[in-house]
Formats: C-alpha cells, structure tokens, sequence
C-alpha cells in the first residue's frame, strides 16, 4: 500500500501561486505525491483551458495558461518532428510538409523570435540529450511542459546499440561521445548499472559488503596528508600495471577518522613497497585507519555481472549482462549532469515531465560546484516553478542557486548520486535563494554515490517553507538546512512542517532525518514542526572492518556511532521543535552547540539510544548576551528498552543551566540511570532518576507514568 498522509486537493491553488502563505488547514486525505502529481500534471499540460480544473481558478497559473497576458503561442515537440518545420502542429500534416520540431533547442529559439507569451509542449516519446539546453533572460515565463495525457521522457544521453558478444562473455558496442564526454552512468532498461570495481558490489545490497580498509600507515603521516593519500593492507589490492583511470571511491570526513562523508578520488600512484595509495584531494576531506573504500574505472576490475567500463580513446563500451542477452534491452549512457540550465530566465515553468538517466556528477568534494550541478539547474532565476516532474538515476536532482521565490512542488526525485533538491548559493558571491517553497515532493534513495547528501539540502535562504513531503531512504540527511560557512550562508526563518522521513542517514557515522545548523553563531528564529520521522539509522565501521550493529548507540565510547531523528548542530540557536512524532530512530531530538531552543510537545517511541541529547561542543566557549537555556517541555516520551536513557546532557563549558526540562510525560522503563548528567548536579553523581534530577533542580513537574 503507497504511503498515504494529509495533504488537501485545494492545495494546489497554494503551489502555483506566486505568493507565499500560512499553511493549509487540515483537509482531504489524498495519496502522495503520486495523486497530487498527477493533479498537477492535468493542470499544467499544454493544451489544458484555463477552465479545465476548478481547483485552478483564480490561480497565476490557470492565467499564464489561459493568456491572461496576452496570445500564448504553443510550439510543440517530438521525436518524429523536423527542425525544419514550423513548430506549430502538435502531428505531421497530411502533406507531410509541416508539423512539430525535433528539438527543445529549435522551439526556444523560434519562442525567442517571436516572442510573447509562449509554451513549448513535449509529446510522447524519447529525447536523448547530448548536451544542456539552456535557457536565459530571453525566455522569461517560457512554459515547457507535456502534451495533456502524453508522457514525454527525456534521457541524459544517447542510446547504446549494435551490441557484439565477445568469446569471454563480455559485451561490447561502439559509443563514440561528442566534446570528450566521459560515460557517468550506465542504464539498462532504467536501472544503474556498476561501473567495474574492486571489490564487488554485494549481491544482496548490504551496505556492510563489498568495502576495503584503509591500513594504519607506517610511518604514521601527518593529519593534512591524510586527505591526499591512505594506506593499504598487505595483499588488498589487485594487480595494475597501470592506475591510468582508476578512481578510489571513500569513505572519510573533514578529520581523519571520521566517517560523516566520502568522495571519488583519482588515483595519481599506487606504492605497493610503501602500501600507499596517493590521490588527487582536497583540503577538507581527509582519511585514516579504518576508512572504508573501494576501487572503479580500470578494465581490469571489470569481472562480474552488472559491471561495466569505457574505453574512451577507442569509443568502446565493455559490459557484462545480468542476464548475459541485450537484445531487448535499452541501454543508455548517461553524460549529461545537467538537462537544463536556466540561468537568468525567471518565471519559467517546468512541468509534467520525465528526466532520467544523467551523470552522477555533484555533491562530491573535489572539482565539483558548491552543492553541484543539478539536472534542472536554476541560477539567479526568480519565480521559477519545477511541478509535477519525475527525475530519476541523475547527478543531483534540482539545483537552485542565487534565485527567489521558487517554488518546487508534486514531483517525484528518486535514485540520485547526490543531493535530491539544492537551494542555496554559490561560494563566493553568497546571493541567497530567499522565499522557497518545496511542497509535496516525493524524495527517496538519495545519496548512491555521494553519502554527505540530503533529500533537501537548502542554505544562504531565508524564509523557506519545506512542507508535505516524503522523503525515504537517504544516506545521511533528510532535509539539512542552515550555515555551514558563517553569515554567507546564514538562513532565518525556515518553517520545516507535516513532512514525512523514513530512513534516513543510512550510510554516515553522524548524520539525521532533520538537521539546522547555524554557524553564524545567532537565532535562526525557525521551526520544525509536525514532522513524522521513524528508522534513522547509522553505519559506521570500526578500523578493523567491523561495523557498529545497527540502531546502536552508546554515550560511553568514542569514536562511536551517532544518528538522530531531529537535531540542531553548529551554534543552531532560536528553534522552535514542536509537535513531530519520532518512533524507531536512536536518538529522538538533540541539540549540538546552541542556546535558545525550544523542544515542546513532541512523541518520542521505540528509540534505542537517548529521547534527548544535549551537547555544548560545538558552542564551546560561546555565551551570546542574549543566550537562554535550552527548554525541553511538554513531551511524551516512550522508554522501551531496559538501558534506554531518557536524556543525556554534555555540557563541560555551558553547565546544568545549559538545558531545563519542564512538564515532560516519561512512559515505560525509567530507572536510577535514566538520565546523564555531566558535569555531575545529581547525589548520585552523573548517572540518575527522574526525582534525582529535579532535586538538582533541571527538572519541573514532568512525570512517570506507568506503561499502557
């Protein structure tokens, strides 16, 4: 059964206005984002009247496609179409003479000559894009969107046909690429394929297979080595006479030893004498003993099925089947990170279409853009509207930068190598992307190359409302929000509300279903609220290739795993956390370095690590003058297990005052050990019962109630 939650048909009036509003009352339930994608795509297909749908009246949309600025002009599009024709038939006329063009590219330009109100209308069919189109201030309020009922699907590069078996068992076929492409992806019949790796990817998809371990290095090397060369175990490597191509893809952080990120670096040397792999890398990602890694891009690796590799001097494809046949069989390589640029074009329209199948360029840390690439890519583009599109097995799917008012709603973003939704800025010119809106979106298995991703990742963007969505399956983050450089990219007032996030954070050693950070060290003046967050996970592995058990938590040891549903981290201060409901993650709600913030009204079940967390580390030593204590009031609390705490506060610098709690209601196993204290305010020492910390005086008026 599809996951189903609120989310009212007059929505959509809300989505396709220009205007910011207060949230919809609570109304009809509907399925999501399936129905509601369909909604807006009979809303927004080409031909639809103005007329065509109640729930559009009065709408800016129902005006744009009804002319309400004058003659809109359709010109349409499709895989059967001559450039050379007029572009104004949706089908070839009778003579054979006239009908729609071929390209995207050819009805831009002729909507650039005309000019006006325009609308390019795709029709049903395949489009295999080469390079990306793109789009400036010339195509201001240019609509490019589907034919009513017809599903056009573009791909982001070329079919690969005339395939040849050879008598190893191996397939090859001649793909020659224009302007010096790389193959990023292979697809076959829409799913990924493996580029040929060392070691194998597991068959059944456990993410604790299939990994390398980095060796300690002897002599040791110094920490800002680390992120340009690891160590290997005697006998881990295959045999290479040449690492020409060969790309090392892992597992590190901004610290050697951390597990919070990864990358794909290439490999300049491998010194087996030394049992030293040196790399191109960067100077803020870094490794160490234990860190996880597996090897891609040589011939040599190319040994089981599923894998493949290009040679790309010779233009040939190497693929080994699963199925050891391809004759029915569509086979693309993927080479484009971007479909569509808008770079200038504000108030355009993209809607009720299907992107897949692109490079998995972005969200990695060397010689990739801030956040990267994107397969819609929106720069310093006010107004833009993304609705009701599928993009799927791309780079990163919407990429937002330097642009106001967006407004991304009913789409569907799925398999992607990096981030699903981008909004924020561009390092070094710092422009924000204020006043967006991400409304019921279905976001899931994100981050399947780059793992320091998120569903929704948005900053340097104020007054943004991430509300309704889905978001499943994420490698570290659900939605992240917030400054990670300073008042660059500060955000204020963001409203996170009624969205919906399973399983997130299924790859990182640190990471969470919903995060803030707020290193401009002020109130963010923000909210999440009504959120429903359940599975959040870790993965994290010890240096000797062992990983931590899953759900695991223990605040006891260090290194260790560390995984929450809904936290604030860097400084975060003035959030409001109210009313979510967080069953089945680890740690339920923490705070991380800031002051201010209220957590009120919260459900917390089936937690195995601590229902509250508080940390001054990342504030340490910072005491604004407006600093308040941190409240927790007013929550409903579940203690399943025997030795899950209740609340665990680490405040060295900040002290007892750092936190209060008020009026929480505590279920389930509560003991003399329940809640942890440091430094020590309880008689008992760090270690206490809910009678002992009130007496200490954190603690008024909650209770424990007996089990239902």
């Amino acid at each position: 059964m599809r996951p189903r939650f609120g989310v009212m048909l007059s929505i959509l009036p809300v989505l396709l206005s220009p205007q910011s509003g207060n949230p919809a009352p609570a109304g009809t339930e509907i399925d999501v984002p399936e129905r509601l994608q369909m909604l807006v795509r009979e809303a927004t297909c080409a031909e639809a009247p103005a007329t065509s749908s109640d729930k559009l009246d009065g709408t800016s949309l129902s005006g744009l496609l009804s002319g309400g600025t004058g003659t809109r002009t359709i010109f349409y599009v499709s895989p059967d179409g001559k450039d050379t024709w007029s572009g104004l038939l949706a089908t070839a006329s009778e003579q054979g003479d006239d009908g729609p063009f071929a390209s995207i590219e050819r009805a831009r330009d002729a909507a650039r000559e005309r000019g006006g109100s325009n609308t390019i209308a795709l029709g049903k069919g395949d489009y295999y894009l080469t390079q990306p189109i793109v789009f400036d201030a010339r195509d201001a309020g240019l609509i490019l969107t589907a034919r009513c009922n017809e599903a056009p699907i573009l791909h982001g590069g070329l079919r690969v046909v005339d395939w040849a078996r050879q008598p190893d068992g191996r397939w090859t076929a001649p793909l020659k690429l224009p302007g010096g492409n790389g193959v990023g992806d292979l697809f076959v019949n829409g799913i990924r394929q493996t580029r040929a790796r060392f070691p194998n990817a597991p068959a059944d998809g456990d993410p604790r297979k299939g990994w390398l371990f980095a060796a300690k290095c002897e002599p040791a090397i110094a920490a800002r080595q680390a992120n340009t060369r690891f160590c290997f175990h005697a006998g881990d490597l295959p045999a290479m006479d040449d690492p020409g191509g060969l790309v090392v893809n892992i597992v590190g952080g901004y610290q050697p030893g951390s597990q919070w990120g990864n990358d794909t670096l290439p490999v300049v040397s491998i010194d087996r004498a030394g049992r030293t792999v040196q790399t191109k890398g960067t100077d803020y990602f870094f490794t160490a003993e234990g860190s996880r890694y597996f090897l891609t891009g040589a011939k040599a690796l190319l040994d089981a099925a599923g894998e493949w590799w290009y040679d790309p001097a010779a233009g040939e494809l190497y693929y080994i089947p699963v199925d050891r046949a391809l004759s029915d069989s569509v086979v693309v390589a993927g080479i484009l990170p971007t479909f569509f640029r808008l770079d200038g074009a504000g108030g355009m329209v993209i809607s009720g279409l299907e992107l897949r199948d692109g490079a998995p360029d972005g969200s990695g840390k060397f010689y990739t853009e801030t956040r990267g690439f994107g397969a819609i890519r929106i720069e310093h583009a006010d107004g833009v509207r993304i609705l009701g599109n599928t993009i799927e097995n791309v780079g990163v799917g919407l990429h937002v930068t330097e642009s106001k008012d967006a407004l991304i709603a009913g789409n569907v973003i799925a398999d992607v190598a990096g981030n699903g939704i981008y909004v924020g800025t561009n390092y070094g010119t710092f422009g924000k992307s204020s006043g967006a809106r991400i409304l019921s979106n279905h976001i899931h298995d994100i981050g399947k190359t780059y793992i320091e991703t998120a569903g929704i990742w948005f900053q340097a963007a104020d007054n943004v409302r991430i509300a309704d969505n889905l978001i499943e399956n994420t490698a570290q983050f659900g939605i992240a929000g917030g400054s990670l450089w300073g008042s660059n990219d500060a955000v204020y007032n963001a409203v996170i509300e009624h969205n919906v996030v399973h399983n997130a954070n299924q790859q990182t050693a640190d990471g969470g279903a919903i995060k803030m950070m707020g290193e401009q060290g002020d109130r963010l003046n923000s909210t999440i609220r009504s959120n429903l967050v359940t599975g959040t996970d870790q993965l994290m592995n010890r240096a000797d290739g062992t990983f931590w058990p899953p759900r695991y938590e223990n605040t006891n040891e260090w290194p260790s795993p560390i995984s929450w549903a809904i936290y604030t981290d860097g400084k975060a201060s003035g959030l409001r956390i109210e009313g979510n409901t967080l069953s089945g993650n680890v740690t339920a709600i923490g705070i991380n370095g800031g002051w201010s913030n209220l957590v009120v009204g919260n459900v917390i079940t089936d937690g195995s690590g601590a229902a509250f967390r508080v940390d001054d580390s990342t504030g340490r030593g910072w005491r604004p003058p407006w600093a308040g204590p941190n409240r927790i009031e007013d929550n409903t609390v579940s203690i399943d297990s025997s030795s899950g705490l209740a609340a665990y506060v680490y405040a060295p610098d900040h002290g007892a005052g750092y936190v209060q709690f008020a009026r929480n209601r505590y279920i389930g196993n509560l003991n003399d050990k329940s809640f942890r204290i440091h430094p020590g305010i309880m008689r008992s020492g760090e270690s206490g019962s809910l009678p002992d910390l009130q007496k200490a005086g954190a603690d008024t008026g909650s209770v424990v109630a007996p089990a239902e």
